[in-house]
């Protein structure tokens, strides 16, 4: 057995290593899991080094999102559990970024068998977090409702795009480059503008009087603005992420007049807040869309645990499309 473990808060390089264990055991509530695959997440690099909501225990094993299969199961665990496949949800009570380890049970929600395991390992934060971006705030009944985003093709906007497509509600998602507006416009996006000092007008032109619900964005800065000024009259700009290290702007006229909300969305709340029936029943909704081929999300690699030097490199470099995970023991599909 192998896993990641952090021995100090800080470096990537010097402070997270590869450690053997043995004789790990689910206690009474638990569940022992071999892992199949776990993502790589930019929340992982931040709670690495202590930029994160959450800071790590002393010697913290590490990794927050992941599939596996049930070994063993502790006392007062149901025993139709062994050997069935789970996901992990991204509480940071365990660390998936090992071959092995232990879950409460409550922690865990049955997956689908033919399913890639990749796909499966990616379903804890970014499918659930468009989920919620768009269940919980403005109007999900309207027919007519429009979502504006930044970051249109990350791997929340892509999630988000295709859930929007599938409730039959419509998206403007904004990009960095012509490349990334092309992808969103792929997967069923109905506006896919490019960022610039033209922003303002082309959302006008774009929308044409449109009023959009809501604006989710994780960039923050002038994007952010600008879809605050095409919310509809006590419209919602939902921030979730602070890719640029800027916040979200929204100005005083349109806090004013408007009656714009600004406001914030963690995912970890509302698994740690909701009632624990609500969260097994949405995730397992999100696992019936991956499973039917509704929501996907890209891989860019896939590396071995041994190699983990080598995939955090790859995973903070820039210009990268799609995800990176460790896979463990046979290869995922």
């Amino acid at each position: 057995m192998k896993k990641l473990q952090l021995s100090a808060v800080g470096d990537l390089q010097q402070n997270v290593t590869l450690v053997d264990f043995h004789d790990l055991a689910p206690g009474p509530g638990q569940v022992l899991m071999a892992m199949e695959a776990a993502t790589l997440n930019a929340s992982d690099f931040l709670y690495i080094t202590g930029q994160y909501f959450l800071t790590p225990p002393e010697h913290a094993d590490i990794g927050a999102e992941g599939v596996g299969r049930i070994t063993t199961v502790g006392d007062g665990v149901d025993a139709n559990l062994l050997g069935r496949r789970v996901v992990i949800l991204p509480t940071y009570r365990q660390g998936t970024w090992a071959t092995h380890l232990v879950a409460d049970v409550a922690d865990v929600v049955v997956a689908p068998e033919d399913v890639s395991a990749l796909q499966l390992a990616m379903v804890g934060i970014n499918p659930m977090t468009a989920l919620r971006l768009l269940r919980d705030y403005g109007n999900p009944g309207d027919p007519g409702r429009w979502i504006g985003q930044t970051a249109g093709n990350s791997a929340v906007g892509e999630y988000l795009v295709k859930l929007a497509r599938h409730f039959g509600h419509h998206t403007l998602s904004i990009t960095r480059r012509k490349q990334g507006a092309d992808q969103v416009l792929s997967w069923g996006g109905d506006i896919a503008l490019v960022d610039g000092d033209t922003l303002g007008q082309d959302l006008r032109d774009a929308l044409g009087g449109v009023e959009l619900d809501i604006a989710v964005d994780s960039i923050g800065g002038s994007g952010s603005t600008e879809l605050a000024h095409r919310l509809r009259f006590g419209g919602s700009l939902i921030t979730y992420a602070f890719l640029s290290g800027q916040p979200p702007v929204v100005e005083l006229g349109d806090l004013i007049f408007n009656h714009v909300n600004l406001t914030g969305f963690w995912v970890i709340n509302w698994i740690l807040r909701a009632d624990p029936a609500d969260v097994q029943r949405e995730y397992r909704e999100v696992l019936d869309l991956v499973a039917d081929g509704t929501l996907s999300a890209r891989v860019y690699r896939v590396f071995d645990i041994e190699d983990f030097q080598e995939a955090f490199a790859l995973s903070l470099g820039s210009n990268r499309e799609g995800k990176i995970l460790f896979t463990f023991g046979s290869p995922a599909a």
